[in-house]
Formats: structure tokens, sequence, C-alpha cells
């Protein structure tokens, strides 16, 4: 695995260095397809802060800590990545995965009788443009996708675990996703980012989109039996929804009597 580290705002001398690079190596011990890793340092008053982004195959890796020394931040943040990476190889193995190309699916009938599919996203990070070419050549009206992290040249608070939609409405192409930092207390204030984007060239191999951010957003919050019931009642063919219950962005679509969600996976 290759180990990147610098500093934000500040000198990183070789023997902190080497202890992130050494402390963060031992992953591989736990996950033998990490491929690189990129660990940011900083210093903001008291706080001693440490993150890391990991990509391996196919899946990314985020975690964030702070303590009263880069030290302490560090062997904070590999416990907390230790912890994660143990639970996605956890379950991976209790369902042996889906085959390749193939969702991840759970059907249950719900309190109303109405036939339910839960259709696991994959949790490979990709970004705005990647996802538009994948419902491109899908032939869908929408995507949900998780957004990877990129160089962390925004603050520390940036979160892996951030999925968009991408959708078509009667306005043209739409992208929405959740603020990165929601603190612990879920949606704030501004609940989503929303987005609409221009495409100025429509090419499949490197195609020229514009995403302007836009002051509103119509997304609702609602539980999954209210989803069911306003699809249902709109008669629309597919709704992205904030569902209240998971606080993650879901699509509903109907397909004859039978209800598909989509929903990211952890």
């Amino acid at each position: 695995m290759n180990i990147t580290v610098t500093g934000r705002h500040l000198s990183v001398s070789e023997n902190l260095r080497e202890y992130a690079e050494k402390k963060i190596k031992k992953l591989e011990r736990h996950f033998n397809q990490l491929i690189d890793a990129h660990i940011i340092l900083a210093v903001e008053k008291l706080d001693h802060k440490c993150e890391v982004v990991i990509n391996g195959d196919g899946v990314q890796f985020h975690g964030r800590e702070k303590a009263a020394d880069l030290y302490s931040a560090i062997d904070l943040l590999f416990e907390k990545m230790e912890t994660q990476i143990r639970r996605y190889k956890e379950r991976h193995q209790m369902h042996k995965g889906p085959e390749k190309g193939e969702a991840a699916s759970i059907n249950f009938t719900s309190n109303e009788g109405k036939q339910v599919i839960l259709r696991q996203v994959s949790n490979k990070p990709v970004d705005n443009i990647e996802a538009f070419l994948q419902m491109r050549i899908d032939k869908r009206d929408y995507i949900l996708f998780k957004k990877g992290v990129g160089k962390m040249e925004a603050d520390l608070s940036s979160d892996n675990n951030n999925y968009a939609v991408i959708y078509r409405d009667l306005n043209g192409l739409k992208l929405v996703e959740l603020p990165r930092d929601r603190g612990e207390g879920g949606l704030q204030d501004e609940r989503f980012v929303a987005y609409s984007l221009d495409i100025f060239d429509d090419s499949a191999a490197n195609p020229k989109v514009e995403f302007k951010k836009l002051s509103s957003c119509d997304m609702m919050p609602m539980t999954l039996h209210e989803a069911i019931v306003e699809i249902e009642k709109s008669k629309k063919k597919f709704m992205p929804f904030f569902n209240v219950e998971s606080e993650y962005i879901n699509i509903i679509s109907k397909n004859g009597n039978k209800y598909e969600v989509m929903v990211p996976a952890f």
C-alpha cells in the first residue's frame, strides 16, 4: 500500500511521518486489497486532527479523529479504521456478496401487504461525471451512487458515507446530495444541496457537464411507508426521497405491483 502523509498548514516531522505510515500500514493485515492511503495532519487551536482516505479494490474507507496531540490522534484513527475495515469484511463474508454486476437485494412484504424490494447500490465511490455516464449506459432517468472523497482540499469534516442522486424531472437533470457535515442531530436547516446539470457535450468518452448550485430543493423527507403512499398517489414512475428512518437518500420506483427501493450499501 502506498502511503502519503501531508500537513495542513503544518510541517510534518520525519518521526511523525514514520509513525503515521507504520500505523496505517498495519491495516493491511486485516485487508490485503488496500491500494493507497492519504493521511492529513492538522492543528487547530487545542485540537490535533488526523484524517485518512484509504482506497482499496472497489472500496474506499475514510476516517478522522482528534486528540490532545497528533500521536494520540493517529492511534485513535488507527483503531477506528480497524473497526471500519473489519465490519466491511464481516458484512461481505456474511452475505457472500452478489454476483458481478448484480446488486444485493432484500424482499419483504410491508404491513399494508405491499411487496417491496430493497436494492443496495454499489459502495464503490465514483464522481459525478462517472455516475452520469453510468446512468446513461443503464438507460435510466435516475441513479443513486456513493460519492468518493477526493484530494481532501476541504476541511476535516468531509464524510465518505455521502450518497447522492442524479435524476431527471420536468426541468431537466438534477443532482442532490446531503450536506457533508450534518452533525449529530441529523438534518439541519440546509437539508439538501441541489444542482442542475447543463450538458455542453454529450460525448460518451468525455462529456462536458456543468453543475450549477440551486437555491432550493423539492426532495421530501419521509418514511418508506410514506414514500409508497406518495408514489402511489402521484402516479410517478420513480421518486427520490430522504428516508428519515435511515437518514440517507433513497429512490423508490413501481414495477407492476412491486415497489423497488434503491438504498445505500454500507
